[in-house]
């Protein structure tokens, strides 16, 4: 027995040893590479529909404002801490009124993304809601809430584009290509601010592919091509497919654009623009 206690006393002391030896390299390892970032980038656009009928959602279309910002709070060991903040306003035209506010997008999301060299992968947990504005909405808002995940090359993410065309002082055709692909899984039972409401769909794809044409001076251009598709409890499916081109304007800082997209397929009945052509105005940072 007194053996076995020695033993014991022995394994104690040697692992307390090897724990105080080991618990500064440990604390170091978790506190490397650590460092608050608070950075903020994204885009805010604003755009009257120049052409196009009355989609299929029962409203004129008269003008269109997005925002969206990704402030990146904190980065460690590569992986870098976000959040996604987002507003959409759509705008009617009236016989009486050449503004009158119809519904509004709002979005909510943590998330994070790991960058390598010259692409990243990215994951968030998406919370959108649409709320309607001037009208009862009979069964209440509608929201829900999914899990999204996806990679791309850098230029084809907002925090990369001002870069794009800022780094340095080239002039000339850049004929350079980027993407991204994502795809979400919908929480889903009965209404439930966990889950969602007045919402079926189950699942979700959107991918982008981006095409930058060149810089010169100031000036730069480069286009966009958009889809999405969502799969419905039952299966079935609506899709949203639009191209957008822009004319940028470099400032000290950030960019300012003029901008025109065309939604040459749309299917969507949350948010449908199908048909219609939007020329706008955006500032990028």
């Amino acid at each position: 027995m007194k053996s076995v206690s020695l033993r014991i006393a022995s394994l104690l002391v040697f692992w307390s040893a090897v724990s105080a030896s080991s618990a500064p390299r440990a604390v170091e390892w978790l506190t490397d590479d650590f460092e608050v970032l608070m950075r903020t980038h994204g885009q805010i656009t604003f755009a009257p529909y120049v052409h196009g009928g009355s989609p299929g959602n029962g409203t004129t279309p008269g003008y269109r404002s997005d925002f969206y910002a990704y402030v990146d709070f904190f980065s460690w060991k590569g992986l870098i801490s976000n959040w996604l903040i987002a507003n959409s306003t759509v705008i009617d035209r009236s016989d009486t009124s050449l503004f009158r506010l119809n519904r509004i997008r709002y979005t909510l999301t943590p998330g994070y993304r790991y960058e390598f060299d010259t692409w990243q992968i990215s994951g968030l947990l998406l919370h959108e809601c649409i709320h309607a504005i001037g009208k009862e909405e009979e069964n209440g808002s509608i929201w829900w809430n999914s899990f999204q995940f996806g990679f791309g090359s850098k230029g084809a993410y907002q925090e990369f584009l001002v870069d794009r065309y800022r780094k340095d002082d080239f002039s000339g055709f850049l004929d350079k290509w980027d993407y991204q692909v994502n795809v979400g899984a919908f929480l889903y039972g009965g209404n439930s601010v966990w889950l969602a409401q007045n919402s079926d769909y189950r699942y979700q794809g959107f991918s982008l592919l981006r095409y930058h044409v060149g810089r010169w001076g100031r000036w730069g251009s480069y286009a966009d091509l958009n889809q999405s598709a969502w799969l419905r409890e039952g299966g079935g499916t609506e899709q949203k497919w639009s191209i957008t081109t822009n004319l940028l304007l470099r400032g000290r800082v950030n960019l300012a654009a003029l901008y025109y997209t065309y939604f040459f397929y749309d299917t969507n009945t949350q948010d449908n623009e199908d048909g219609l052509g939007a020329l706008g105005f955006k500032i990028v940072f």
